[in-house]
């Protein structure tokens, strides 16, 4: 109630505040490009529309990988910039939770290319929807 009473009382102060968290929220969502869900992905993969790159470390990937997804760790990304296929397909970025994806995605725009998607939730909410790895 104090908190609120204070908020009320210093609008001039937490105006401004709120605006700054409702930007910063908007702006981490849209960071390095559109979230998709796995229902989303395989409809992409399904129409063939989808070059999928697997962020994690290749041992990650060795464990157990979307099909057809190809294996650049994120540290490596930049370097092996020149393996991604552009023609007429989404990069969809893959990481293990979702979180790496975005600033991975980020420098990938950087580097020109632009129609970057990114699982939402990564590997493991493909593990959570039960859909098969290889």
């Amino acid at each position: 109630m104090e908190l609120i009473n204070f908020l009320i009382e210093h609008y001039y102060l937490s105006g401004p505040l709120l605006i700054v968290i409702v930007l910063l929220i908007i702006s981490n969502a849209r960071k390095g490009g559109k979230k998709i869900s796995t229902q989303q992905l395989i409809s992409l993969c399904n129409k063939d529309k989808a070059f999928l790159i697997d962020l994690r470390d290749s041992e990650s990937f060795k464990n157990g990988a979307i099909t057809n997804s190809f294996n650049i760790p994120s540290n490596d990304l930049i370097r092996r910039s020149n393996e991604i296929n552009k023609k007429d397909k989404s990069i969809v970025l893959i990481c293990e939770m979702g979180s790496v994806s975005p600033n991975s995605g980020e420098l990938l725009q950087k580097e020109g290319f632009e129609d970057i998607l990114i699982l939402k939730g990564g590997i493991n909410q493909w593990k959570m929807d039960n859909l098969p790895l290889v």
